[in-house]
């Protein structure tokens, strides 16, 4: 009987493939309560802080509170929002464990780093035997200059 070896390869995570972000449902709207706030902190000086621009988010089922003052637009910080709450309801959802995007996410980062340094040490060896083969290169060369100057001296001397 035969037992082949396998070595176990965990799947490749693509920048493109990865788990969809949660989405802010119909059902979810019904449960948050929405409150525009006059913004006071952040860049923007007095372009963003002199208008009610700021939203505020609350799910009312579990207290979660999700604020975003990022553009001056009304419009664009309640789909912005939005999003955050739907990422933070579904973090509270995994019980304060990584969620499938976030996972995916993670992997792809230390697979892109394990990628860098593979990378890094096959260019550091290749820079070494470089190296080696130059300080070869110029101890034969010093060895010829030295035979050629012991036979100039010999044929001075004789």
């Amino acid at each position: 009987m035969r037992r082949f070896l396998t070595t176990y390869r965990p799947l490749l995570v693509k920048r493109y493939n990865l788990p969809p972000r949660p989405k802010f449902t119909k059902e979810l709207e019904a449960e948050v309560e929405e409150s525009f706030l006059h913004g006071g902190r952040g860049p923007g000086g007095q372009k963003i802080n002199k208008c009610n621009s700021k939203v505020q988010l609350k799910h009312i089922p579990t207290g979660t509170v999700v604020s975003c003052q990022e553009t001056r637009s009304r419009s664009q910080n309640r789909i912005i929002a939005r999003e955050k709450l739907a990422l933070e309801l579904e973090k509270q959802r995994h019980g304060g464990e990584l969620t499938p995007r976030e996972d995916a996410i993670k992997r792809l980062a230390l697979q892109n780093k394990r990628a860098k340094d593979k990378k890094s040490q096959t260019k550091h060896s290749q820079h070494k035997l470089l190296n080696e083969a130059k300080k070869k290169e110029q101890e034969l060369e010093d060895e010829m200059i030295l035979q050629t100057i012991l036979q100039d001296s010999d044929a001075s001397e004789n």
